[in-house]
């Protein structure tokens, strides 16, 4: 996109979208008290104002009493209209943001605010169902620096030359997911879930790292007012070169608690019998099987209705037949994500990764044991399809609403105390992600 593309596109941003006020409020702008309110009931701008206000601190029952205050003086203001739609959605009252949405589909609206419409009450309208189907589509390709991670090392542990020579490579890469959700009886918002996540990836040379993954999650989630707990069971494939490599299967169970609007916290485990199959690209088979237990712990932070933080640690304990197999580690990972408006978001996460070998591996080495760190971050930005085409006066069609275009970088380095496993990658990719509920 050029330059002047990229000013016209933030500008618009900052007109349009609906929360776009509320940066401003959070950036340093002057406190509205509810004593201002009651002192100027039927000041328009400050009842927005101090809705916006309330968005930001997490306080969303006091914004939605202020814009439908608002509403009732000045009922022909869509945007804060629309405001108050998502401020309900927010707070899971699916039928007032439905009849709030409903009300301003015949309404003159910008592009912007009609995509925003349509968005939410098809949402809103699935969400409210007893029994709800949400998914996404992924489609994309990538272009990775080592994607079979070659070692960077030049000799291994007896001095032996090993191959250094990286291949770039491109790829075709595909995912899926696919919900389920039925509400169970008793009326208090619990439901059970079947859940289905598919990865693909096809290099176009190195077919060494072709994978395909699938994983079914199928549980329920049960609330205790802030209390959320999920138990699940699981079965997980995944198969390299088209020949499966590992099957996994067993069960977990998550619970968060809700602190308030802005904090969460999280825990959870899960236990699987990993069973892996001999194949072109390993042929040690039968003697990695064995149990792998993981715990996670971590926190939810919202600064803002705009950015979510989440930090989580993990720990992994797997237990293999050949001990030179079996392994713990323990993870420390961050991602965020910034809503920047008119459907615009950037993602960023990072990841270290500390794991120890039982045993050595006689391979390797008949007496050093393996210990891993592996790196990893990435870095990505989208935007609605209807957006960007817009932005390059190109009209959009039926087909590209509720698809996300998005390009991302990554980074990856794993460093081992044998130097057959020291590597590291830098790739990129470009996605086409399709939304869906129903």
């Amino acid at each position: 996109m050029l330059s002047g593309d990229v000013l016209k596109l933030l500008k618009k941003t900052a007109l349009s979208t609906v929360f776009s006020l509320a940066i401003v409020v959070g950036a340093g702008a002057q406190d509205v008290s509810y004593q201002d309110i009651l002192n100027n009931p039927d000041d328009l701008e400050l009842n927005y104002l101090y809705a916006q206000q309330q968005v930001i601190k997490g306080d969303l029952e006091q914004a939605a009493a202020a814009l439908e205050r608002l509403l009732l003086l000045q009922p022909n203001w869509d945007n804060a209209r629309l405001f108050y739609a998502l401020v309900l959605y927010r707070l899971d009252d699916m039928a007032g943001a439905k009849r709030e949405l409903t009300l301003l589909t015949d309404r003159p609206l910008s592009a912007s605010q009609k995509r925003e419409v349509n968005r939410y009450l098809a949402l809103a309208s699935a969400q409210s169902k007893s029994t709800r189907l949400t998914g996404r589509i992924a489609v994309g390709t990538r272009v990775d620096s080592n994607p079979d991670l070659t070692t960077s090392s030049d000799v291994d542990l007896n001095g032996t030359p090993l191959d250094t020579n990286t291949r770039v490579d491109g790829a075709f890469t595909a995912g899926t997911m696919l919900r389920l959700e039925s509400d169970l009886p008793g009326g208090a918002g619990n439901f059970g879930f079947v859940q289905l996540n598919s990865n693909l990836n096809e290099q176009f040379s190195v077919d060494e790292a072709d994978y395909i993954t699938a994983r079914v999650r199928a549980g329920a989630s049960l609330f205790y007012e802030d209390l959320q707990i999920t138990p699940y069971g699981v079965a997980q494939i995944l198969a390299l070169g088209g020949q499966v490599y590992r099957t996994d299967y067993g069960g977990g169970a998550r619970a968060k608690y809700t602190i308030s609007p802005q904090v969460s916290v999280f825990v959870g485990g899960e236990g699987v019998f990993q069973n892996y199959e001999v194949v072109s690209d390993d042929s040690v088979g039968s003697a990695r099987n064995g149990p792998l237990a993981t715990a996670i712990a971590g926190v939810t932070v919202r600064p803002s209705e705009r950015n979510r933080i989440t930090a989580r640690v993990s720990g992994y304990f797997k237990d293999a037949r050949n001990d030179s197999y079996s392994y713990d580690a323990i993870e420390i990972a961050l991602n965020s994500l910034w809503l920047l408006g008119q459907g615009q978001y950037v993602l960023a996460s990072a990841s270290y990764r500390v794991q120890d070998y039982d045993q050595p591996d006689p391979n390797y080495s008949a007496t050093v044991t393996r210990e891993d760190q592996l790196f990893k971050a990435r870095l990505a930005y989208g935007l609605p399809l209807d957006v960007m085409l817009e932005n390059l006066n190109i009209t959009p069609a039926e087909v590209t609403s509720n698809v996300n275009f998005q390009v991302g970088v990554n980074y990856l380095n794993q460093d081992s105390n044998i130097p057959n496993f020291v590597a590291d990658s830098v790739s990129a990719d470009i996605m086409l992600i399709k939304r869906f509920a129903n």
